[in-house]
């Protein structure tokens, strides 16, 4: 009996670090693909003509596609629950985005662009968790 308990311990800790490990890939990639963006925006914005007008619309697109593509990952490591797990993916990216614009920016508040990053976060990375379930099969 005890053998047996030790065993399902055993498969729910690889698991559970295969989820974490899920999880981090995700986020680090859509991590690269956003400091890719914007290293390429900043450069656009520096050597060309280039107005900061459309700032917060690169921002917003970039988060979409980022936490698109971290969703479609952690859903592709993991074989079932997309939609929580892409959520997940989706809220970790908020969250370290909001405490590196709190480190960067120590005057920034809680506004209606924050909110709106973290929805879309959480929303981009669900659908990029369905996507990554249904095209495992």
């Amino acid at each position: 009996m005890k053998k047996i308990k030790t065993e399902r311990n055993n498969l729910q800790d690889k698991k559970d670090n295969h989820i974490i490990l899920s999880l981090t890939k995700g986020t680090v990639i859509a991590y690269f693909i956003t400091t890719l963006v914007f290293i390429i925006y900043g450069i656009l914005l520096t050597y060309t003509d280039t107005t900061q007008e459309n700032m917060q619309m690169i921002v917003m697109l970039t988060t979409v596609i980022s936490v698109l593509i971290s969703g479609f990952i952690v859903a592709r490591g993991i074989n079932s629950n997309g939609l929580l797990y892409g959520m997940i993916s989706g809220i970790i990216y908020a969250i370290i985005m909001i405490m590196i614009a709190f480190c960067v920016l120590p005057i920034i508040t809680f506004n209606f662009k924050l909110i709106m990053i973290l929805i879309l976060s959480i929303c981009s990375g669900g659908v990029g968790g369905i996507i990554g379930i249904n095209l495992k099969k």
